[in-house]
């Protein structure tokens, strides 16, 4: 959390740039669309919270992890609009803590739901189609 708010702080938030902030929107829609499809049951811990069930739907049906794809973009977006090698570096440094965050989470669920490594050779971690 602190990454997030170190690059929310030190630069504008809302983009001067049009097409910046058109994407900026998309990705918070993302981003919210990914907690409605969680029934707004989240943990910023890897850690599964009572009665949790494996959410495949939504945005889910594509990546594994979008509301970390969202914020990633939503800084780069940021970084992009107001641009500095500090915030940059801060970034990139969010980016590791939630592939390493990702990894510990991959391990619960592949131990907590059996149908999770057939959900992981259809999806993406982080971007479509791609990664």
């Amino acid at each position: 959390m602190s990454a997030i708010f170190y690059i929310m702080l030190t630069g504008k938030i809302i983009p001067s740039d049009k097409t910046l902030l058109i994407l900026l929107i998309l990705f918070l829609l993302i981003g919210m669309w990914a907690i409605a499809e969680m029934k707004f049951r989240f943990n910023i811990f890897p850690a599964l919270l009572s009665n949790s069930s494996l959410v495949t739907s939504g945005p889910y049906r594509y990546i594994r992890n979008p509301m970390y794809s969202s914020i990633i973009f939503m800084m780069l977006i940021l970084i992009i609009n107001d641009f500095t090698y500090a915030r940059l570096t801060v970034w990139l440094l969010l980016i590791a803590i939630f592939i390493t965050k990702i990894n510990i989470e991959e391990k619960i669920l592949e131990r907590e739901f059996p149908s999770y490594d057939e959900y992981r050779t259809r999806s993406k971690r982080l971007i479509p189609f791609i990664f």
